[in-house]
């Protein structure tokens, strides 16, 4: 299996758990959160939608330097509601697999470096770059937000397979 095929397979299961995920968040739950220095729901549902974006970037250009203008620029994207959430979610993974898709093992085994002026905080793969930046970027605050769902007494939705929740429905 090429590269480019293994990581579209793991991209579309990251979209369908983190779309059954972020379509539990209830629109009581959208501006609550579990601490002061945390997002609301809604800020972390949106976020974890944005992440796929990354992968664009990782694929398309050479590294991010957040001292560059563009970076110190760039405002994440903002929605009302839930719906809005998933829109970004499926508009960004349909974006990243129509670059993903041609791209070839060569392709994928190019250095990707995310750093701030002359500090590097990482020089990888292409691929490695992508599936730690996007994947486990997003499994990581997807399990944030299964918390949020827990705190405010929602059904929590299967990831790796039935929740307790679940097994009582």
């Amino acid at each position: 299996m090429s590269l480019s095929a293994h990581l579209t397979a793991q991209l579309d299961a990251e979209h369908d758990a983190s779309r059954r995920v972020i379509e539990r968040v209830t629109d009581s739950m959208l501006t609550w959160k579990p601490h002061e220095k945390s997002w609301n729901s809604l800020e972390l549902a949106t976020h974890i939608a944005n992440l796929v974006s990354w992968g664009a970037m990782i694929l398309t250009t050479d590294e991010l330097d957040f001292a560059s203008e563009a970076a110190q620029n760039w405002k994440p994207p903002t929605v009302e509601d839930v719906g809005g959430a998933l829109e970004v979610l499926d508009q960004n993974v349909a974006q990243v697999k129509g670059i993903l898709g041609p791209m070839s093992d060569s392709d994928l085994e190019t250095t990707w470096t995310m750093r701030a002026a002359d500090q590097i905080y990482s020089a990888d793969s292409r691929h490695f770059a992508f599936s730690r930046w996007v994947l486990s970027h997003q499994s990581h605050h997807r399990g944030e937000l299964v918390v949020y769902l827990r705190l405010n007494d929602v059904p929590v939705p299967g990831i790796f397979g039935p929740t307790a929740d679940e097994q009582e429905m």
